[in-house]
């Protein structure tokens, strides 16, 4: 075989070498751009997110039933934590008999890592209710609700403010009315000036309401040193499954379970309904006291009538 021949023959077994290479290459890059687009199955907090301490069991059963505290969704595989919940079977075996261990926001993949057990029983806020009580739940703004600072175990007072429609009142035997300006005649009757008028009325509804829970924070039970402490403090997680920094403590949340009877319950839920609710915090010593409620007549401290209109009477 002459010399043209073996460098021919060397240059076809390189070329066919690179071609190869190039060629497992390309495949290499190709299988990491699809390992890239695979999705796998996960499973997120549903909106508003999951509170330290929720118990996994409702959340599985709401699941069951078609509810939204824990929504099923996908991701991309190489984004997903190593240790996400992928199954309705490993959702239910991972999350019954156990809480989570730190808040986890809205839209966060669930993960192994985010539960735990109880650490002491837990006990039901039912049984914490004196016969004849009921517990009912109620939501004011962080400024009607004292800023945060009410805890469960503490008292609170109900203020509301409504607009009440009612006849006008005979004064003398005449209706309460500014003085006649002397303006023209407006066709009016006076059957017609005696309309309904609204006054906007403002008065204590309920005092002394036992603070059963702020948010999930139950109100401890006296013979026990502690209720519902988990294990262990886990991070907060975001959606990328990797701890987050907490967000700013900006106090206790604004949602309320109170201690009512039944007729304070529909108290309540009727103040609620019809008018604007703040709350107030009260000592453990306080004591109910009586008032008389504030309309625009006594706001000041007298009869703002005779003071707007000093003549009228005369």
């Amino acid at each position: 075989m002459g010399r043209r021949a073996i460098v021919l023959l060397v240059a076809l077994i390189l070329a066919g070498l690179a071609a190869w290479a190039v060629w497992n290459f390309m495949q290499g890059v190709q299988e990491d751009a699809e390992d890239a687009q695979a999705v796998t199955n996960v499973f997120r907090a549903g909106p508003g997110g999951i509170a330290e301490g929720q118990e996994g069991s409702i959340l599985v059963t709401d699941f069951n039933n078609g509810g939204s505290l824990v929504e099923e969704s996908t991701d991309e595989f190489e984004d997903t934590p190593p240790d996400a919940i992928q199954s309705a079977e490993e959702l239910r075996s991972i999350l019954t008999g156990k809480v989570a261990a730190g808040p986890i926001s809205e839209g966060s993949i669930l993960t192994r890592a985010q539960w735990t057990e109880v650490s002491v029983d837990v006990i039901p806020l039912s049984e914490q209710i004196a016969s004849g009580n009921q517990a009912i739940t109620i939501n004011t703004s962080n400024v009607q609700g004292v800023n945060g600072f009410v805890e469960a175990g503490d008292r609170v007072n109900m203020i509301i403010t409504l607009d009440i429609e009612f006849d006008l009142i005979p004064l003398d035997g005449a209706p309460i009315l500014p003085p006649d300006d002397g303006g023209t005649d407006t066709g009016t009757t006076d059957e017609d000036e005696a309309e309904t008028v609204t006054v906007t009325y403002t008065r204590y509804v309920l005092q002394g309401l036992n603070v059963l829970a702020t948010g999930r924070d139950v109100r401890p039970d006296e013979e026990e040193d502690q209720t519902g402490q988990v294990e262990a403090d886990t991070p907060t997680t975001g959606e990328d499954g990797e701890a987050t920094a907490e967000e700013e403590d900006t106090g206790n949340s604004t949602t309320f379970t109170l201690e009512v009877t039944p007729d304070q319950a529909e108290r309540i839920v009727y103040a609620f309904e019809n008018g604007s609710i703040w709350l107030t915090l009260v000592p453990e010593d306080f004591v109910e006291v009586e008032t008389d409620g504030v309309t625009i007549d006594n706001l000041f401290g007298g009869d703002l009538l005779d003071a707007v209109f000093p003549d009228l009477d005369q």
